[in-house]
């Protein structure tokens, strides 16, 4: 009878081929492994900031990883605030925001934010949202296509895109937002309450792509290729069925200290 020896020294085994599907598991295993360890993609250090007549955060600090991040807490703690901050839209009091995974780590990366709360401006009131579309393909060099026909056939955008933005309701408005976020590509992406004033397919829509992006889901779903994103979510809960790679309890009595 034939032997086979191993590297270390067992006679009588012969290795069992690997098949591809089993190989590519443990790459995407590796991978998310490597990812875990990396540098965060966001550093909050010491920040002080907060809104007229109320401090928000107090000299506290989080580090936001590679994957899919959620910022929990109830109305009035500061979430949408933090969003603000780390999109630049709110001024810091104190402290600082690093980007380790910068070439230059002082430098905010790309990113995608836009508050649902906000008025539109007077340009944008007019603007057909199919208009506003194009700017965006424009505006990011990793726009995908294919994932912007998936997000608005998803969240039944079609029959609305030809409407200026003004005659598009709140939730239309929130999932147009939402699209073009997820189809940027950017490695930042900040999102305020994804599921406020949606229909049920369209929730629904909403949490399976949120759970494709964690960490795990960005080395294996339709978004590998994309490069590292860090998409951070503000919400009151964890949403069914979506796996965090990291979650910020904010207090219900600001300021985080």
């Amino acid at each position: 009878m034939r032997s086979a020896w191993l590297e270390k020294g067992k006679p009588g085994i012969v290795p069992r081929a690997q098949s591809p599907a089993s190989q590519n598991r443990k790459d995407i295993q590796m991978d998310t492994a490597q990812q875990s360890m990396a540098p965060p993609m966001v550093s909050a250090q010491a920040l002080r900031f907060g809104q007229p007549g109320l401090l928000l955060w107090d000299g506290a600090s989080h580090d936001w990883p590679v994957g899919l991040c959620l910022v929990r807490g109830g109305e009035g703690c500061g979430k949408t605030s933090l969003l603000q901050a780390l999109a630049g839209h709110l001024p810091l009091q104190g402290g600082r925001l690093v980007y380790p995974q910068q070439p230059d780590p002082s430098q905010r990366p790309a990113l995608f934010w836009r508050d649902p709360r906000a008025e539109l401006s007077n340009a944008e009131r007019a603007r057909p949202a199919q208009e506003w579309v194009q700017a965006q393909r424009q505006l990011h060099p990793a726009w995908s296509e294919a994932a912007w026909q998936a997000h608005a056939d998803g969240l039944g955008l079609e029959p609305h895109l030809h409407k200026p933005l003004l005659a598009l309701s709140t939730g239309s408005l929130r999932k147009l937002w939402m699209a073009a976020g997820w189809s940027s590509g950017v490695p930042l992406l900040l999102i305020d309450e994804p599921l406020a004033a949606l229909d049920r397919g369209s929730m629904d829509h909403v949490q399976r792509t949120l759970a494709g992006l964690n960490r795990a889901g960005q080395q294996s779903g339709p978004v590998a290729g994309h490069g590292p994103r860090c998409v951070i979510v503000a919400h009151w809960d964890e949403m069914q069925g979506v796996a965090w790679d990291d979650v910020l309890d904010l207090p219900d009595q600001p300021p985080l200290r």
